[in-house]
């Protein structure tokens, strides 16, 4: 069986090692790599049936950064080739590298938690989310877990749209959103109310797309 691609927390996770771990020889040997290789092998990403035996070794993840790293220069590394998720990923974060180093170190922070979920819920979440599938499930997470008791709102605190009076009766349409950065959560803190904001589901799906990440006064950016 021939090894699954990368996906982009993956990406982020690799290249986090190659810019910010310190390690000059990202070999099969290096301390760096065989702990990166720990975290993708734990991590709910791939299914198990979708894993063959060297699924993430530190043979084949090194071989990916330096064939990486040989691209960037113009330089085929030997026949290996690479997916373009890593070319952009690093091109997303190329001005940015605090960002992607805040990812990869929020993964690490959660890395319990996230061990300890499906691959399938991981999956279901957000492809198109910056940071990541699994931190947009953490994310999505901490929204439904913490906001559960909270009283109901009448108006979308940002479009100020009163969904109850277009809509025909039925369950509430508003949803609650975090307004913690993505990069700054941590699964086992419990967030209140301060920390998140009422909102339409068009609101709130245009909050998760928008960068950098809105506090909660600062929400309406989002509109024209």
């Amino acid at each position: 069986m021939a090894n699954v691609s990368f996906t982009r927390d993956e990406v982020i996770l690799a290249l986090d090692v190659l810019y910010f771990s310190g390690d000059k020889h990202l070999g099969e040997h290096s301390q760096a790599i065989a702990e990166l290789c720990n975290l993708l092998q734990d991590l709910p990403i791939h299914a198990s049936k979708e894993r063959p035996s060297n699924f993430r070794n530190t043979v084949g993840v090194s071989k990916q950064i330096a064939a990486f790293q040989a691209e960037r220069r113009g330089i085929q590394y030997n026949s290996w080739r690479i997916g373009s998720i890593f070319h952009k990923v690093a091109d997303d974060y190329k001005d940015d590298l605090e960002s992607l180093h805040g990812i990869a170190e929020c993964i690490r922070r959660n890395r319990l938690f996230l061990t300890n979920c499906s691959v399938g819920d991981v999956a279901s979440g957000d492809a198109s989310f910056p940071e990541g599938q699994l931190l947009y499930y953490l994310h999505r997470y901490i929204e439904q877990r913490d906001s559960r008791s909270f009283f109901p709102k009448e108006r979308c605190e940002v479009c100020q749209l009163a969904v109850d009076e277009i809509y025909q009766p039925g369950e509430p349409l508003l949803e609650w959103h975090l307004t913690v950065s993505p990069l700054d959560l941590v699964a086992q803190r419990h967030y209140r109310n301060d920390s998140f904001i009422a909102v339409c589901p068009n609101c709130h799906a245009a909050l998760h797309r928008f960068r950098p990440w809105l506090k909660k006064e600062a929400c309406g950016a989002v509109l024209r």
